[in-house]
């Protein structure tokens, strides 16, 4: 019998392997390569020293003040993220599964459309918008954002506790020293993760301090690079940002590694339920609250905006972006289907080879991609494939497409790879013990019990490069038409009521997409039994 496995566990190797190291090159070429080489080449450029002189004591402050901000934004997100993660999935709070859902709306539409929101609420309601557009008003705009992201992360890490040992707890005291003196310690890597996931993300963010005005390092660096041409100095500011980031992410290694975050679904999974009883009404309140100030409050602002004189201003904004619809949708569409491929080749292997350097190397480079400000990431991709070599991917929508593979490939294979854990080995090693190929595994076993994931990591993947902003108004080539670019750079310039008008939209078209997708995901979830914890 071991002599029969062998020609399979070469076969297996022979077909696995390779295109696992196809992906590897490939996403080291055109995605990690033109970080490297931009910042070779700022380094070895004449203009170099010239320019270090400008990272003084004011832009190293401006660096401080953003880091302190992006802090802020982590901690209170986090805080937040604890109180909605225990109440829906900790307690038997009515309508939970209602909230797990409509209370994401923030984290997956683009963050600009929320800043638009807040901004049109100050104009109407005081006729000025100094309050909003300031640190304040990014502060609370990012961390509304980022508290779904927190409670994703630490609701996952809670359903993975042992019941016993809360149970044991609650049999000698109370539920509130139960929960700060067992539950909390037992989920600190999660609570580290989602600080530091939120960390880089808040100071990575370039849309909603742009649009308030609000001057932070990404803001720095994309006006140096874009209006005083200052390349080296960008790069230079960037480098900064990715030290940072990259620095924040090796401290916090062994937390993140196996943090349980973009889970989908926990079978098998047993965990204690705690009876808020009185509370019960508190925690009601609190989570219609959080549903209004970031969900529905901000629609609402607006549909009011957009439609205060009528329907012209929502007709011309709906004409301005009728064009942009097809190849939005196209581009995003394209993008998330590269991005479930290599996640799905990347986990697999990952997964069934965890000893494997080569697995380890991959999932840190695609995390180190990830944690890279868009702005500087773009700003890469145009130093790279500005040649004349590379003008079929600059001057074409691959360039593009290239973005969206970098930023978010890490969120396809963490979620793939989650799901493949919950999945017995012994499943692929009955049929492989009888003989059975590994295409026909795949095909009958691998993949149906995958798909679930597989179709949460299209939508997750498709609906953040449709809002993609911070990477792609730096690469994208002339002539093209995005949804999120022409929004932003329309609304520089045009009147309040058409922005709002063209941000409705945005939001509108989002929300329908996700319902397509809910619908369409509804049949599969019964076909395969499929259940999201």
């Amino acid at each position: 019998r071991r002599n029969s496995k062998l020609p399979e566990k070469m076969g297996r190797k022979l077909i696995a392997h390779p295109l696992y190291a196809i992906v590897y090159v490939l996403f080291v070429f055109f995605v990690a390569i033109p970080i490297v080489y931009t910042i070779a080449t700022t380094f070895t450029d004449g203009s170099f020293l010239k320019n270090l002189h400008l990272l003084n004591v004011e832009a190293f402050y401006l660096l401080l003040k953003s880091i302190g901000l992006s802090a802020l934004i982590a901690f209170l997100s986090t805080v937040l993220g604890v109180l909605l993660g225990f109440l829906l999935y900790k307690t038997t709070t009515k309508f939970s599964s209602f909230f797990k859902i409509v209370l994401l709306v923030p984290l997956i539409i683009s963050p600009y459309i929320l800043a638009v929101a807040w901004k049109d609420f100050f104009f109407i309601a005081f006729d000025k918008t100094s309050f909003i557009t300031s640190y304040i008003g990014v502060l609370f705009v990012l961390t509304t954002i980022f508290t779904p992201l927190a409670m994703l992360i630490i609701g996952s890490a809670l359903t993975t506790i042992n019941a016993q040992l809360e149970d044991a707890g609650r049999m000698i005291t109370n539920t509130k020293s139960t929960f700060f003196n067992i539950t909390l310690p037992l989920i600190k890597p999660a609570l580290i993760s989602s600080f530091t996931l939120i960390f880089i993300f808040s100071i990575s963010e370039f849309s909603v301090p742009a649009f308030f005005g609000v001057d932070v390092f990404t803001t720095e660096i994309f006006t140096q690079f874009s209006a005083f041409y200052n390349h080296t100095l960008a790069i230079l500011q960037a480098t900064l940002l990715i030290l940072i980031c990259v620095l924040l992410l090796l401290s916090e290694k062994k937390y993140l590694a196996d943090a349980p975050f973009f889970t989908i679904g926990n079978k098998g999974a047993s965990h204690t339920f705690y009876n808020l009883k009185n509370s019960n009404y508190l925690s009601q309140l609190f989570l219609f609250g959080w549903l209004f100030i970031s969900v529905i409050f901000p629609f609402l602002t607006l549909l009011t905006q957009s439609f205060k004189g009528g329907w012209a201003n929502f007709t011309k904004a709906f004409t301005l972006l009728l064009p942009t619809f097809g190849n939005s949708i196209a581009m995003a569409f394209t993008g998330a289907l590269l991005i479930v491929f290599i996640g799905f080749t990347v986990a697999y292997y990952t997964h069934r080879h965890t000893k494997s350097p080569l697995a380890k190397s991959f999932n840190w480079l695609m995390l180190i991609v990830f944690a890279i400000p868009s702005t500087v990431f773009g700003i890469s991709l145009i130093k790279f494939y500005n040649q004349p070599a590379f003008t079929f991917i600059y001057a074409s929508y691959a360039i593009i497409l290239i973005g969206y593979v970098g930023k978010y490939s890490f969120i396809s294979t963490k979620l793939i790879g989650n799901a493949i854990k919950q999945i017995p080995n012994s499943l692929e090693e009955a049929a492989q013990m009888e003989g059975i190929s590994f295409s026909v595994r795949l095909r009958k076993i691998i993949l149906p019990l995958l798909l679930p994931a597989l179709f949460v990591s299209f939508v997750v993947s498709f609906i953040f490069s449709l809002g993609e902003l911070g990477t792609t108004i730096m690469v994208y080539p002339p002539g093209t038409e995005i949804m999120p670019i022409k929004v932003f750079t329309i609304m520089a310039n045009a009147p309040q009521a058409i922005t709002s008008s063209m941000t409705l939209l945005v939001f509108s078209v989002t929300l329908l997409l996700i319902t397509g997708f809910y619908f369409i995901v509804k049949p599969l979830a019964k076909k395969y039994h499929f259940t999201n914890d």
